[in-house]
């Protein structure tokens, strides 16, 4: 039993142009694509860059601005911010993860800026094991947000200054 033999150059479009010249204007033609998606997506930024460099930084009251620090031996380590806030979180960390300290200089940025509009919980994995085991943290940071009561699925992972303020502002609905 023969296999069938296939023909490429029977067809039309290669009997004309080469092979590859197709591919070539195909990847010109979805990269071309690609580049301006991109720029799309950076003009997008641009604006809420803009946005936000116009309106003057909100200011707390200092009750609200800084985070106070219970201890090492304490679960939570740290807490910050309005206990009254429609917005709580519990974030979990490590002293040896460099995405931790990054996290944490966004909160202490926010802090002095929206500290009235949600509280935070710091656990160090070290000190708060069991707060850890009870959420299942497999990586740091975490935050376990709860919004107006409703206690939302772990968010793995460092999250920007901008994403974290959007959140507390959509959550507070007073931004």
């Amino acid at each position: 039993m023969s296999l069938p033999k296939i023909v490429w150059t029977d067809q039309q479009i290669f009997k004309k142009t080469p092979l590859f010249l197709v591919v070539l204007v195909t990847l010109f033609i979805g990269f071309n694509v690609y580049l301006n998606l991109g720029i799309k997506n950076t003009s997008q930024e641009i604006t809420q860059i803009e946005k936000a460099a116009n309106k003057p930084p909100r200011m707390v009251a200092a009750e609200f601005s800084k985070k106070i620090e219970l201890g090492e031996k304490n679960c939570p380590n740290i807490k910050a911010g309005n206990p009254a806030a429609p917005l709580k979180f519990k974030v979990f960390e490590s002293e040896t993860c460099p995405y931790c300290v990054a996290q944490n200089k966004v909160l202490d940025q926010i802090l002095p800026e929206h500290g009235d509009h949600f509280y935070g919980e710091w656990y160090g994995l070290d000190s708060c094991g069991e707060e850890a085991q009870k959420y299942k943290i497999s990586g740091v940071p975490t935050f376990i947000f709860d919004a107006k009561g409703i206690e939302k699925s772990p968010a793995y992972g460092f999250l920007d200054k901008q994403q974290l303020t959007d959140y507390i502002c959509r959550v507070s609905e007073q931004c």
